[in-house]
């Protein structure tokens, strides 16, 4: 079974007034009356009134050579939301590169980046000027082919709907983010009601629960070493089964295996370099675009799989490698510009800092496999006719959705012991 929870703080007084993120959040900036629609997922832009006091107005893009040759859009998707899963991926391997220029190569790292967009999104609604490009730029928005910022929030409320409202209920996603400010500050009341359809805020925290497609047995599980890359071993469970899945060796030896959930829905994804080769190098060279043409290369393969069993967490702050990626107005109290969080419109909010929290746990629990994709198996074999896929290295995982190739969870297994 895998598991993951996360959530995001922000705290510290500084002048007047501040706002708190916990990336799990509360936003709101409308000052019209408004009812809810009874489904976001049925609903017309009209039907959600968004109206921010600011709207950023992205720049006229020119076409660019071999424009015409960009991924086919899934079936019965909305081209907009679908550009905003690129974008929120575009950010979450821009943000990872960040954050692990900024770790030690022996640490562990996860995170979900879908989560702090979204947190960050809802911060979008309320701001205004520089502070409002910048959200734009940093977090991919103003890649979207709609010309105004406002329309990216009924985007994510199409794209949560893809993702935490699957008719598949074996693997469960919940979402919730909550903007936190002042005891002083009062946030206006349709602004929260939007959070909660678009949005979806609940008192959660984000997680989410899978089970295997095709199960490890714990029959099989041994004590093994893995070797970290400081150089130094130590012993973990290691999970073991043969069966077929989506696999594929790219560049330089560097193996990629996807492992579907039951649903097929939403996947886990490892990124294991070969021996000869360090995973901060991988790290580097990880574009959106590589990423997209390893997953686009996996294909049925046969495969013995050794994966260890492990629980990582993960704590930091986002503030830094924001501002890193050109996000500083949010961050500065003399800059800011938030007057559309509150029903006052006062213009001396900030975030002060934003700190997130995830963990990631697997183990082999999950449904039985079908026949079809899984081969029965009496303890373990050495068939050298098959492809053999060993974690017993630092690798890369990712959780994403099929589709749209989301990517809600993103991390570095360093040190599973």
């Amino acid at each position: 079974m895998f598991s993951s929870g996360i959530g995001t703080v922000a705290a510290r007084k500084r002048r007047e007034c501040l706002l708190s993120l916990l990336i799990i959040g509360l936003w709101g900036c409308v000052t019209c009356h408004w009812s809810p629609v009874e489904d976001i997922c049925t609903a017309k832009p009209r039907d959600i009134p968004v109206n921010p006091m600011c709207i950023y107005r992205s720049p006229e893009k020119k076409a660019t050579e071999g424009e015409g040759s960009e991924q086919k859009i899934p079936e019965a998707t909305n081209r907009r939301v679908w550009e905003l899963s690129k974008a929120n991926s575009h950010f979450a391997t821009i943000f990872y590169q960040h954050l692990a220029d900024s770790k030690n190569d022996n640490d562990n790292i996860f995170l979900s980046p879908l989560s702090i967009s979204t947190a960050f999104a809802m911060t979008k609604l309320g701001a205004c000027d520089n502070t409002l490009k910048q959200l734009m730029e940093v977090f991919k928005f103003d890649t979207i082919s709609e010309k105004t910022s406002d329309q990216v929030h009924f985007f994510f409320a199409k794209l949560n709907c893809r993702l935490y409202r699957k008719a598949n209920k074996s693997s469960e996603l919940v979402s919730a983010n909550r903007l936190f400010g002042d005891k002083s500050l009062t946030f206006n009341e349709t602004y929260q009601e939007i959070s909660e359809v678009v949005y979806g805020a609940k008192l959660q925290p984000l997680d989410f629960k899978g089970r295997w497609k095709s199960k490890f047995s714990s029959e099989n599980t041994r004590k093994e070493l893995f070797y970290k890359a400081n150089g130094e071993s130590c012993s973990v469970s290691m999970m073991y089964q043969e069966s077929k899945f989506r696999y594929r060796r790219v560049a330089e030896g560097t193996q990629v295996l996807e492992l579907p959930f039951k649903g097929d829905d939403i996947t886990m994804v490892l990124i294991l370099p070969k021996l000869e080769k360090s995973l901060a190098k991988v790290e580097q060279e990880l574009t959106p675009e590589v990423l997209q043409e390893w997953l686009d290369e996996l294909a049925d393969t046969l495969l013995v799989v050794h994966m260890p069993r492990f629980r990582i967490e993960d704590s930091f702050s986002v503030k830094e490698r924001l501002q890193d990626m050109g996000l500083e107005d949010l961050f500065i109290p003399e800059k800011a510009k938030l007057p559309g969080i509150v029903a006052e419109g006062r213009d001396d909010l900030y975030v002060s800092d934003a700190f997130h929290k995830a963990f990631l746990e697997v183990n082999e629990e999950g449904s039985e496999a079908a026949a079809s994709t899984t081969i029965g198996i009496a303890g373990r074999s050495l068939n050298p006719a098959r492809v053999t896929f060993k974690a017993n290295r630092p690798f890369l995982v990712l959780i994403r959705e099929v589709a749209l190739n989301t990517i809600i969870f993103m991390g570095r297994v360093a040190n599973p012991c």
